[in-house]
């Protein structure tokens, strides 16, 4: 007698075999197979289980449907994909994309526009399921399986098929958390490489170069272009330059970036933007730009651009923004050599100038005295035996000259190095400044610490130079001084109620003052308004 088959063994057939086929979706998974291959797969397995005679796998794309896995029982594989159908009416696409669950059509009666009924018919349909891929809580896609003959799916059919598009969804989420890890590491390495090239001292030129050859790749971009601003906000220069054609990027090009933007916007606020969706315009394209900050200062920016309607991920501005960094260290650490080659210069210059104004001062004042000592008592020396009178006015004269000379030697020491900052210290030698001041100087010394006797000196020359310029170019009527410490800092501040307009680059007195500070490691800033005005102040660590 033969063992007969009930519906109890049927359903233990049907969950086994879709236990079996799960596993085997699972297993693509946990492999990390790609995209293409894992959804044929599926869609495949979707179309045997469901004893349908059509399955696909959809991509979810706003208005629009595309088809990236369709599988056909009538040729037992897969077909073409890559179809797109516009999104609207009551498909089994919109019920699942509203409800972001499972969905069912039993038949034709079930639509309820005419635009679902007339797709219907165009592909033959009689029933359809569909469920959710779902990636990071919003709708990716889905999966469906269809009847071309006139009997519904069973009931629950569509949330099992909800099991199957989970398994697609982990997938997809995986695959993207390899591709965002992928990018991470790319990134970094980049960013290694351009810091190394930064510490061994390469040349601004050969690091801005690098930067945007190593964005352009990274960034997926068409070009990438390191622009400097000029005085007119609308016009920027190239600095550097990459193409994906590999066409060269002459530095020092003109380039007028679209009104509004992202170039635009990183010049006018320097924060890193990006093109949105819909407010491209066609002369820029798509775009994502950092700001270049060298010294707190806004100079360019980083940019790198797609052809029109390819929009960069969010937050790609801000991952550019890593780049632009480096390229402005890069800048900065330029700058900072030719300040240094400057300034080195101009104490050289200083040295010589201060040597032969010295030789000057010797040979035209005391030196001469002592030389005319010398005569006189050489001469007196021969007198005395047979006419003393006759020598004592020379010897007298030779007294008064070498006193003459002893005084012009303590003036020329004073200038070096003031004897009242030496003795007193810096209190009293400022006093002294602001009592033979042309002007009213107001002292307020709150310095509360003992400081080196370079910091007090440069100090007292910041001060010194600061009221020498009042009295010859400032025609002020008033000064003050101020002097305190703040975060183990020594600040001084000269401001007075002059014409304004001073500029470090006209003279050598406020230059030589700033390399005086910044020997010493600190900074020396200058406010001078051409509506009047000056304010020297400077700050160095105690």
């Amino acid at each position: 007698m033969g063992v007969h088959e009930g519906p109890a063994d049927d359903e233990l057939s049907r969950i086994a075999a879709e236990q079996a086929a799960l596993r085997r979706v699972a297993t693509l998974v946990a492999e990390g197979v790609g995209e293409p291959e894992l959804l044929s797969a599926v869609t495949y397995e979707i179309g045997r289980l469901f004893d349908a005679q059509r399955a696909a796998t959809m991509r979810w794309e706003g208005d629009t449907i595309r088809v990236i896995g369709d599988w056909n029982e009538d040729s037992g594989q897969m077909r073409g994909t890559g179809r797109t159908y516009s999104y609207g009416g009551d498909t089994i696409t919109a019920r699942v994309v509203e409800t972001m669950g499972p969905a069912r059509i039993n038949s034709l009666d079930d639509l309820t526009s005419d635009f679902a009924r007339a797709r219907w018919r165009q592909l033959g349909l009689n029933a359809t399921i569909g469920a959710p891929i779902i990636v990071g809580g919003e709708i990716w896609g889905l999966v469906t399986a269809s009847r071309v003959r006139p009997d519904p799916f069973p009931d629950q059919a569509e949330y099992r098929l909800g099991d199957f598009a989970a398994l697609v969804a982990l997938a997809i989420a995986n695959a993207d958390a390899r591709r965002e890890t992928a990018v991470l590491v790319a990134e970094q390495s980049a960013l290694r490489r351009l810091a190394t090239l930064i510490a061994a001292g390469r040349s601004q030129e050969e690091v801005l170069a690098a930067v945007t050859a190593e964005v352009g790749p990274l960034f997926e971009a068409s070009n990438v272009e390191l622009v400097a601003s000029e005085s007119v906000l609308d016009e920027i220069v190239v600095v550097a330059g990459w193409n994906r054609d590999g066409t060269p990027v002459e530095p020092g090009s003109l380039h007028h970036p679209t009104a509004g933007g992202a170039v635009l916007r990183v010049l006018e606020t320097g924060i890193a933007s990006r093109s949105q969706e819909g407010r491209l315009e066609p002369i820029e394209s798509s775009a994502v730009a950092a700001p270049l900050i060298v010294s707190a200062s806004l100079v360019g920016a980083l940019v790198a651009t797609r052809s029109y309607g390819d929009v960069f991920a969010a937050g790609s501005e801000i991952r550019l923004r890593s780049f632009a960094d480096l390229a402005a260290q890069a800048i900065a650490n330029e700058r900072a050599q030719a300040d240094l080659r400057e300034s080195r210069a101009r104490i050289v210059r200083t040295a010589d100038e201060t040597r032969q104004r010295l030789e000057r001062n010797l040979h035209d004042g005391a030196q001469q005295r002592l030389v005319s000592v010398s005569i006189a008592l050489r001469l007196g020396t021969a007198m005395l035996p047979g006419s003393p009178e006759e020598a004592r006015p020379l010897l007298v004269s030779a007294s008064d000259e070498l006193a003459q000379a002893l005084q012009e030697l303590r003036d020329l020491a004073r200038g070096l190095h003031p004897s009242i900052l030496t003795d007193r210290g810096l209190g009293p030698a400022l006093e002294a400044l602001a009592g033979r001041a042309p002007v009213p100087v107001e002292l307020k010394n709150r310095l509360d610490v003992q400081l080196s006797a370079d910091i007090e000196a440069a100090l007292y020359y910041v001060v010194a130079e600061s009221l020498t310029n009042v009295a010859k170019y400032a025609r002020a009527t008033a000064a003050n001084v101020r002097l305190h410490c703040t975060d183990g800092s020594a600040r001084v501040e000269v401001a007075d109620n002059g014409l304004g307009g001073a500029d470090p680059s006209r003279g050598s007195g406020l230059r030589g003052l700033i390399d005086r500070v910044e020997a010493l490691g600190g900074r020396l800033d200058i406010e001078s308004p051409a509506t009047g005005g000056t304010r020297v102040s400077a700050e160095l660590p105690v």
